[in-house]
């Protein structure tokens, strides 16, 4: 069984959001602030790139020609 792209989208979405989140908290509470910041900054981007790539970028942004 597969899933469907909304909710494969849906995943990468809150996976993207949630799971640099909670390592930033716990880097910045372990006394490691400018590690967490780097951390959620590279997984958030990460997970822009990944949704522009997959879901983005493949559509066709052509306006009507006439």
């Amino acid at each position: 069984m597969t899933l469907s792209e909304r909710t494969k989208l849906a995943t990468t979405l809150a996976v993207g959001v949630v799971v640099p989140g909670v390592a930033d908290y716990a880097l910045s509470a372990a006394g490691y602030e400018r590690l967490g910041l780097a951390v959620w900054a590279v997984g958030y981007l990460t997970m822009a790139l990944v949704v522009w790539w997959v879901w983005v970028r493949p559509l066709d942004l052509t306006g009507p020609s006439g």
